[in-house]
């Protein structure tokens, strides 16, 4: 069993790494701003420390095994490792793209010729009093209750800075493709701001891949400012991400009538902790948040929401359903806060879960703080197993008890997957959960009632 001492040591043995690696490579780097801004916020975290289970953030998260990590920061690898990486991921050749590798935690030159649509640097090329003005936008989501953002801004090594030009539909993604690969233990921390002006519809994938042989940290932030009238779709893809922790922190901030909507697919994870923040700053907005996870033997996977209902006549929308085998774990901890002037808000938040071991594990905490009187707002969480009597109806029918089990399990996910825009991605994640399923060969149902009307 871990002990609070134990999880207080590794809290300390952490914090002394962190600030080698500092000392090491930050130190004397940088401009004036950029070392105050690292430095204060080395200063915050080295206060807080790593979060313990006494904090209620993080109850169900045990970071024990950061105690055992010999870490440094991660290797400088070639774009053409990840050129080659990139041919075997479908969907990316199925369609024109904007690719953004960032390997090993470093940025390199984007593949695809679009710079007449957008504008992309080095993050760090845009620390300037502008550019620091920028970020400070999402300084409410920086606290202490989530110290790995301060890691972040105290070591991050490299980052995107993004935007869309004006009046701009861009019929392509923008893949923001992180690449790990490293013969050592490695700790990887990436700054990214992302700027969508008014008038643009923009669909953005951040897609993770790990071909390391030792273990990866990725600590990444990603900030997103969507502008008046925009349309912004965010997939964050998490797949096979075995040796791997990751800590995947999205900050969005929305103005009046902009419409914002991210997917969250965690596939077979060893360590997977997503924060998703999002703030209404303008009224008549929308935000969509959904998320699927599997998880099996040694996976874990916690899906921590925060949806700030700021302004009126804002609706929000969450929807995470997750199956879990094994002795998987999960955790779903989703808030939904409605503030005092916030009237007429709209805000649904779900999370469904399905059971298909007496080992796998979900802990999931809907939440909603109200201080508006005109608003609608529900919520709630379910974890069971399988309907036996709709497995029974499936198995009448002629299909074999593991069949039945998986086009159950399916249609459980299939709606979730329909909301993906982009064709060639929904496809992709649909052809991923097929072979998960061993469903190669089968119609895709999006709902229990269509399921019924298949002849198999």
């Amino acid at each position: 069993m871990v002990t609070m001492e134990r999880i207080k040591e590794v809290s300390m043995n952490f914090i002394e790494k962190v600030n080698k690696i500092f000392d090491d490579r930050f130190l004397n780097n940088g401009n004036s701003y950029l070392l105050d801004l690292r430095k204060r916020n080395l200063d915050k975290f080295n206060k807080i420390g790593l979060p313990t289970l006494k904090h209620e953030e993080w109850k169900y998260t045990n970071l024990a095994f950061l105690n055992d990590l010999d870490f440094n920061l991660l290797p400088f690898i070639s774009s053409a490792e990840a050129e080659n990486v990139l041919k075997n991921i479908n969907f990316l050749n199925e369609t024109d793209c904007i690719v953004i590798p960032i390997l090993n935690g470093v940025v390199e030159k984007h593949f695809g010729n679009f710079e007449d649509l957008i504008t992309f640097a080095k993050f760090q090329e845009k620390i300037d009093e502008d550019g620091s003005n920028r970020l400070n936008l999402f300084n409410h989501f920086f606290e202490d209750s989530n110290p790995f953002s301060y890691l972040n801004l105290a070591l991050f090594n490299d980052g995107v800075y993004l935007s869309v030009k004006p009046n701009v539909e861009l019929d392509f993604p923008i893949v923001l493709f992180y690449y790990y690969d490293s013969e050592y233990t490695g700790l990887s921390n990436t700054l990214n701001l992302i700027e969508i002006p008014e008038n643009v519809k923009a669909d953005i994938i951040v897609l993770f891949v790990n071909d390391s042989q030792e273990k990866v940290i990725a600590n990444e932030m990603t900030n997103l400012h969507i502008s008046k009238h925009a349309n912004v779709e965010l997939n964050f893809v998490q797949i096979d991400l075995k040796n791997m922790f990751l800590i995947n922190n999205l900050n969005v901030i929305s103005e009046s009538e902009s419409n914002f909507k991210t997917n969250v697919f965690s596939f077979n994870t060893n360590f997977v902790r997503n924060n998703i923040n999002f703030d209404f700053n303008g009224e008549h907005s929308t935000a969509f948040l959904n998320g699927i996870y599997f998880v099996d033997d040694g996976d874990f996977v916690d899906n921590h929401t925060l949806v700030l209902h700021s302004k009126p006549n804002c609706t929000s929308d969450e929807n995470f359903k997750g199956i879990l085998d094994g002795n998987g774990r999960a955790v779903f901890n989703g808030k939904i806060f409605v503030a005092r002037n916030a009237q007429k808000t709209n805000a649904y938040q779900s999370n469904k879960n399905l059971l298909l071991s007496n080992s796998a594990r979900i802990n999931t905490k809907p939440q909603l703080e109200i201080y508006a009187d005109d608003v609608k707002c529900t919520h709630g969480a379910t974890a069971g197993f399988l309907d036996q009597d709709m497995l029974f109806y499936i198995i009448s029918r002629g299909i074999s008890k593991e069949k039945a089990k998986s086009l159950l399990l399916n249609s459980f996910v299939s709606e979730n997957l329909e909301k993906v825009e982009s064709n060639e991605l929904r496809n992709y994640l649909k052809e991923l959960v097929a072979r998960k399923l061993h469903l190669e060969d089968i119609f895709f149902c999006s709902s229990i009632e269509e399921l019924t009307k298949v002849s198999l």
